[in-house]
């Protein structure tokens, strides 16, 4: 039996038996090959270790069965991780941020069916447009929305939001910049105060307001938040036509958290915030931004 095979019968073994506590000593025997050799092949037609990828594959599931409605509690026991905890701690070993922040920006889709040449990780991190850079704290005025999932599956979901409490968003950002005229001209979107039992987040919109304006008073029904500074990856979209705009920043986003986070020497820092920056080059008949993430070294 070739390797390949032998892989693909594990493989579709473990799909088999997701919900299940997979050792590998039992595939080895179901498949028929000694537990030191079935490692070892599966560790070079896939890129990573038997066990390694069955957690990899639990949490798919999990995080699908998540965004069809249900409870991270639930998903948590159904797949083996026992508590909320233990989720969440394992899907940051693996993709290097909290489920919270996949879930955000990622659109879920049914695991499909894999072969080895699928999964093995992909390398080419460095090729993406990042610089690691030290943020000075700054301040952000704006307008905030409650949003709960999965009625809001993934941030795609914000603007159709706006448009259903009639908010012209854009006429409001501009009153902002007129209100804070001495301040650095950008938009920055953030997300913040996750609830994770109640699986609800809090987004905003607003602009910055440097010091140079501090003396100038909050408009009514705006929020105030303070962002901290620290270690950023920043990662620059590509410059495209307006049509293609948003599915470019959709794919960024998705590079970042399945490509380069998980095979970086960095993971997500949980005690700041990621947010979107949009300053000059987000106008014109082509655009790009930038996506900001709080990192720390691993450990």
């Amino acid at each position: 039996m070739k390797r390949e095979s032998i892989v693909q019968a594990v493989l579709d073994e473990i799909d088999k038996r997701i919900k299940e506590n997979i050792q590998a000593d039992e595939l080895a025997h179901l498949i028929g090959y000694s537990t030191h050799y079935l490692r070892r092949i599966f560790l070079e037609q896939t890129g990573m270790s038997m066990m390694n990828y069955i957690t990899r594959r639990k949490l798919e599931y999990a995080l699908f069965d998540l965004s069809q409605g249900g409870r991270i509690i639930d998903a948590a026991m159904d797949y083996g991780f026992e508590t909320h905890a233990g989720f969440t701690k394992a899907f940051k070993r693996i993709y290097g941020c909290p489920p919270s922040l996949y879930r955000l920006h990622i659109c879920v889709s049914p695991p499909e069916k894999v072969s080895a040449g699928m999964i093995r990780p992909k390398q080419g991190g460095n090729v993406m447009n990042v610089q690691i850079k030290e943020i000075t704290p700054f301040t952000i005025v704006g307008y905030t929305s409650r949003h709960k999932m999965p009625s809001v599956r993934n941030l795609s979901d914000i603007p159709a939001y706006w448009d259903k409490i009639n908010l012209e968003y854009g006429a409001a950002l501009t009153t902002l910049h007129h209100t804070y005229p001495k301040s650095h001209h950008c938009e920055i979107a953030v997300c913040f105060d996750h609830d994770a039992d109640e699986e609800s987040f809090t987004y905003m919109l607003g602009v910055m307001a440097d010091k140079a304006d501090s003396d100038v008073p909050q408009r009514p029904g705006t929020y105030l938040l303070r962002m901290e500074g620290g270690m950023y990856a920043v990662f620059t979209t590509p410059r495209v036509d307006e049509g293609q705009y948003v599915q470019s920043i959709h794919d960024t986003w998705k590079a970042i958290l399945e490509n380069w986070l998980p095979n970086s020497d960095y993971e997500y820092d949980n005690t700041r915030k990621e947010y979107e920056y949009y300053d000059e080059r987000d106008h014109g008949d082509t655009a790009q931004m930038d996506i900001c993430i709080p990192i720390q070294k691993q450990a």
